[in-house]
């Protein structure tokens, strides 16, 4: 019987899928001021800043990497926002530049991921010591075992956890028809629930 991602991730399903802002239909405004008055980026940033840095955190697997990537990608997305011609939702386009960095990253690092940095996805201002151990180990645990299933299973399951992104976006975002993105995510979700199975059996 496989795990439940739910049952052995509660705080963070919960968190990833409810504790950010909603995407509305402002973007287009907020990307016509800020190609105005690039000090208007800002909003941006604030809007989609925990998206981009949770699903590069998700795919690296360490803090300092995923914080670099971040920066990156705002970098790149405020120099070349007057490319941005509003044919895809920005969202996706911001990610597609995201995906684009952690490219590079691994072609010019080809690192061995390490995962001892400790993370923390939520504020654990109240969040007693024992309890953030036990999640930082867990979304390290995540972390390790997407390396280990399909990588477009990993991609849409990653964007839909942890960038938050709806079907249609994740569709968009990877050329593919919603039902298939649908499956990526079952699919994916289930390679996962597999993964932390094999692991809680290994270690009993």
């Amino acid at each position: 019987m496989y795990l439940s991602v739910e049952r052995t991730l509660p705080w963070l399903v919960t968190a990833v899928l409810t504790d950010l802002p909603a995407i509305d239909e402002t973007d287009a405004e907020l990307v016509r001021l800020a190609q105005q008055d690039l000090r208007k980026f800002t909003d941006l940033y604030e809007r989609y800043v925990q998206r981009v840095y949770r699903y590069l955190l998700v795919r690296v697997g360490n803090v300092a990497d995923a914080e670099d990537l971040t920066s990156q990608t705002f970098m790149a997305a405020l120099e070349n926002l007057h490319r941005y011609k509003g044919e895809r939702p920005f969202l996706a386009w911001l990610f597609g530049i995201a995906k684009n960095k952690r490219a590079d990253f691994y072609r010019q690092q080809k690192p061995d991921v390490e995962l001892e940095t400790a993370v923390s996805l939520v504020d654990t201002d109240d969040v007693p010591a024992d309890e953030q151990v036990a999640r930082r180990l867990q979304i390290e645990t995540v972390s390790r075992k997407l390396q280990a299933i399909a990588p477009d299973r990993a991609e849409a399951l990653s964007l839909r956890l942890f960038g938050n992104m709806e079907i249609p976006e994740i569709a968009q975002f990877m050329g593919k028809q919603e039902p298939a993105v649908r499956m990526l995510i079952h699919r994916g979700l289930r390679d996962l629930q597999a993964q932390l199975n094999l692991e809680e059996e290994e270690l009993s």
